[in-house]
């Protein structure tokens, strides 16, 4: 790309930056689907498009309550070596904007407006609104910056003669929720690949990157997985004058959550990499007013990052961390017995608790097999009454996730204190290319390749990372654990099924290598949420177009 087409380039990035971030498409929300006639306009302008409408359209989010759809793209050049461009365009809400509400999505005007809000800002975004080189605004990183940046290039593509390869972008909705974008886009992804004789090379996502250097830009080459464990605690009902006639589920999670919290021992290690321990999000007893009896239903989850653990053998792993903490509930709550009876001159003797502790499937599979078809039949008429609440927003998929398990436990014969362990979505695979058998030269040493690029264009260096730890779209470019996910992650997720599913067998057949290339981005998600100017308009188009170039010719 010569230096007058980098110029309109520029002006390109421009005029589709401000009219992107101006769209208020908060995620999983109606006005999310403003993006889409947006998307459609932009590629009816393009006379590329217009003279070859079959390489563009809309994709349906299958089922989905909001009608959204994946806005797709293609320039169909010679050869069948492709390249995909993915970005999502749903963005969160703009609360903590308070008075600045009204410029949020104004990049014309924020950063003058959003100066009434300083005593908000750290030290270190008061600099960046002061030096001028940072657009803020909600969306302004994650990611209108990104999606702004690879539809300038499609446009630009389009326009050359004789492209080499080909080119498909994927506009996706609902990143920041359940990527329902994403999965549905999978479909597509094997549809395009058929039809159009496609051999996909590599997904590149343009999720912005943080930096430990301000010198140092970052690529990853892979993302994160997640899995979100939901834990139903039952204990035994008492009368707290009658205390020790009960087992107290507050007793039982609180230590679970004691010893898992923040517990490194859970955390993934990966070529020097760490994710974060897991962290408890959410604990709540199932008490509708106030009595003084103790609850006897706990409702709790936690957040789990994986770069290379197994889902089947996390579960394991928490199950183990259950029965230990069960364990020592049990022990604790039998000495403080123990004094209590040497105190009114009684004879010691232990209460009746045991650890018990289940995974999904084994409370699923052990009441099936005892309950029949009673049992099934109830659990998909439950389902079904779900799948209904869920579409028309009056329950949620984790609420909902509890309300199958406790189905299970009322149809079960055992009727003891319990702890049961599932997943709810959404559920991430981890990725990264780095476990890819015979990756093709040119990927493996692509980091290297960019960093040479950026050391003789800028000076400045950009280094690797395994994966990208901000959960990310790209799980969704392939798998590589050898293990059945249908049988460890659907069966241990109630939900599994219409409400969500995750097409792994289609995965499989699309699957190809990844790497994030976006340009630098501060504080995701918060009022002061910014990206670079230089690499918004400069420096990352021109990274992204010297990759593509690198890899299809």
């Amino acid at each position: 790309m010569n230096f007058s087409s980098f110029i309109t380039l520029k002006e390109e990035i421009s005029s589709i930056f401000s009219r992107y971030v101006k769209i208020k498409s908060y995620t999983n929300t109606l006005e999310e689907k403003l993006v889409e006639p947006f998307l459609e306009s932009w590629f009816k302008e393009q006379n590329y498009f217009l003279k070859h409408p079959q390489f563009w359209g809309s994709h349906p989010v299958v089922k989905d309550p909001l009608n959204r759809n994946v806005i797709w793209g293609m320039v169909k050049g010679t050869g069948e070596d492709t390249i995909v461009l993915i970005h999502h365009y749903d963005v969160v809400e703009i609360e903590d904007f308070e008075t600045v509400k009204p410029f949020a999505h104004d990049v014309h005007h924020i950063n003058h407006k959003i100066q009434s809000m300083l005593h908000k800002f750290d030290p270190e975004a008061i600099d960046d609104l002061k030096n001028g080189e940072w657009q803020f605004g909600r969306g302004s990183a994650d990611m209108k910056a990104g999606g702004s940046i690879q539809l300038a290039l499609l446009k630009q593509y389009a326009k050359e003669p004789d492209f080499q390869g080909n080119i498909v972008i994927l506009c996706l909705p609902d990143e920041e929720n359940l990527s329902a974008g994403m999965r549905a886009a999978i479909d597509l992804l094997s549809v395009l690949k058929q039809k159009f004789q496609l051999h996909y090379q590599l997904m590149i996502n343009s999720e912005p990157h943080q930096r430990l250097k301000n010198d140092c830009g970052v690529v990853s080459e892979g993302s994160v997985g997640k899995l979100m464990p939901v834990v139903y605690v039952r204990g035994s009902l008492a009368h707290v004058g009658r205390i020790f006639e009960g087992l107290n589920p507050l007793h039982i999670i609180s230590q679970f959550v004691i010893n898992t919290d923040l517990n490194m021992d859970f955390s993934d290690i990966f070529d020097g990499e760490a994710t974060p321990p897991p962290s408890w999000l959410y604990l709540k007893d199932q008490k509708t007013h106030y009595d003084v009896s103790i609850p006897t239903k706990i409702r709790a989850y936690l957040s789990v990052l994986t770069m290379n653990t197994q889902p089947e053998k996390f579960l394991a792993k928490l199950k183990s961390a259950a029965e230990q903490s069960f364990a020592m509930v049990i022990q604790r709550i039998n000495q403080s017995y123990k004094k209590y009876l040497e105190l009114i001159n009684q004879p010691a003797r232990k209460l009746p608790w045991k650890v018990n502790v289940k995974i999904f499937a084994e409370l699923f599979a052990e009441v099936s097999e005892i309950k029949g078809g009673s049992f099934i039949l109830a659990y998909q008429n439950k389902l079904a009454r779900i799948n209904e609440a869920v579409s028309a927003g009056n329950k949620n998929l984790i609420e909902t996730s509890f309300d199958l398990i406790e189905l299970c436990l009322e149809h079960s014969r055992d009727k003891s204190p319990i702890i049961v362990i599932g997943l709810s979505p959404p559920y991430y695979p981890d990725v990264t290319n780095q476990r890819i058998p015979d990756l093709d030269s040119k990927i493996r040493h692509l980091t290297q390749t960019i960093n040479q690029f950026s050391m003789k264009k800028w000076q400045q260096p950009y280094i690797s990372r395994k994966y990208y730890t901000g959960i990310s779209d790209l799980s969704y470019s392939s798998l590589f654990h050898n293990v059945d996910l249908l049988t460890s992650v659907a069966a241990n997720m109630p939900l599994w099924g219409e409400t969500y599913q995750i097409p792994f067998d289609e995965i499989m057949k699309i699957k190809m290598p990844c790497i994030n290339i976006g340009p630098w981005g501060k504080d995701f998600h918060k009022l002061t949420e910014r990206v670079l100017m230089e690499d918004l308009y400069e420096r990352t188009p021109k990274i992204l177009d010297y990759v593509i170039k690198h890899i299809l010719n």
